[in-house]
């Protein structure tokens, strides 16, 4: 007995075949599928007529034919007739090598570069005039028609970008104060150094310029350019003095009675460093005086040269209270009287 199979009414069949007629200065048939979509129309029109697909605008009964519909969107049954309209568009490839896209623009023949910068300022944000348009190795001027460049398809534009030539930086100093300065994108890390210590007075040779990028401070080469580092308008750097930990400095310490003493130290020594050392030498207890350089209280933790202590300067010792403790006899006896 031969079993009986039900087709599924909601499985899709296959399109029947049929024609249609594109009318342009002659009447081209097609055959097609109602599941074709107007780009595919265009397709086989360009691939008969050598028309690009760009160029074509396609119409039925008055009724603009947009390129991802199905010619069944628009009821078009088998014989019936398309008007082809043959405009000046054209789809070009635009590379932007510095921010690694691509992308497609629907543009025409008759405008000028300059609209084909706008649109891309547009879509992608970079502005108009930092834009340089280059085909085929040359660059394109502004007010030339895209009908005068010979562009074809299989050849993308490529879009330099240029930063503008002057630039305001922003330049924390030692976190003290911020200094604005004017400079040129093609200055120098180094050339921008002097400008602050022509003005601030810092020696460039001990400081070092940083910027934040993701979070981390990078120190700035010192013979590349601001632009090849990537600093942009109104970017905030940072002057610091180098980090060398390994760097001795004699420094006089300046006790209470106007005394002094004279102590060989590392930029890395902390404050409990420097005061153990002050302790081995004074007898003092811990507790009973602190240290302050330039009017700064040495706090615990610091470093010298987080205070930026220089060679042969000078760090006093304040006492916390009245109380001194008396040096320590040498025989257990008593400390001698004069």
């Amino acid at each position: 007995m031969k079993r009986r199979t039900t087709m599924d009414p909601h499985q899709e069949q296959p399109a029947e075949s049929y024609k249609i007629h594109v009318k342009m200065l002659k009447t081209v048939a097609l055959d097609v599928s109602c599941t074709d979509t107007i780009d595919h129309i265009k397709s086989k029109v360009s691939a008969i007529e050598g028309i690009d697909k760009c160029s074509q605008e396609l119409f039925f009964s008055g009724i603009h034919l947009k390129n991802d519909d199905k010619l069944a969107d628009y009821s078009i049954m088998t014989n019936s007739s398309v008007d082809l309209y043959v405009t000046d568009g054209m789809q070009i490839s635009v590379k932007i090598p510095s921010i690694g896209k691509t992308i497609n623009l629907n543009v025409k023949k008759s405008n000028r570069v300059a609209d084909v910068k706008a649109e891309i300022e547009q879509r992608v944000g970079i502005l108009m005039n930092n834009q340089i348009l280059m085909y085929a190795g040359r660059q394109l001027e502004d007010n030339q028609l895209l009908s005068q460049c010979n562009l074809r398809n299989e050849q993308p534009l490529h879009v330099l970008v240029s930063p503008v030539d002057k630039l305001r930086i922003f330049v924390n100093v030692r976190g003290e104060r911020t200094v604005s300065v004017n400079v040129k994108c093609w200055y120098t890390v180094a050339d921008v150094k002097l400008m602050i210590e022509t003005s601030e007075g810092l020696p460039v040779s001990t400081h070092v310029l940083m910027r934040t990028q993701s979070g981390v401070e990078v120190v700035l080469a010192e013979g590349r350019t601001l632009q090849d580092q990537s600093v942009k308008n109104n970017d905030i750097l940072v002057l610091q003095q180098k980090v060398l930990p390994q760097q001795k400095v004699q420094v006089f310490i300046k006790t209470w009675e106007g005394k002094s003493l004279t102590m060989s130290l590392l930029m890395s020594n902390t404050t409990e460093e420097v005061m153990k050392k002050i302790g081995d030498r004074l007898w003092m207890k811990e507790g009973v005086y602190y240290l302050c350089y330039r009017g700064h209280i040495l706090s615990s933790g610091d470093t010298l040269e987080k205070h930026d202590v220089q060679n042969n300067s000078t760090i006093d010792i304040r006492l916390r209270n009245s109380r001194v403790v008396e040096p320590k006899p040498k025989n257990g006896k008593g400390a001698p009287r004069n």
